[in-house]
């Protein structure tokens, strides 16, 4: 039962972090795109920001993923016999 709870913990925990980090991708993409047409903004600067951003983002869940891997867990206690 226990390896159930935990099969099921990664792979939930892989679908929110895709879906968390597409949401911030999605936010990154359109704060840029109304930067360049919607306020008229020159878009070098927008384009640099944009791509320091998406880089910026995916080292962050990047290192995220890695912590939550690298968690110690617990040892199965020993069954009694």
């Amino acid at each position: 039962m226990r390896f159930l709870k935990s099969a099921a913990a990664q792979v939930i925990g892989l679908f929110v972090a895709d879906w968390v980090q597409t949401a911030v991708i999605l936010v990154i993409v359109a704060t840029a795109w109304y930067s360049i047409s919607g306020l008229r903004a020159a878009p070098l600067p927008v384009l640099i920001g944009l791509v320091v951003l998406l880089a910026a983002q995916h080292i962050w869940f990047a290192l995220a993923e890695a912590r939550r891997d690298a968690r110690p867990r617990p040892l199965p206690s020993p069954s009694p016999r």
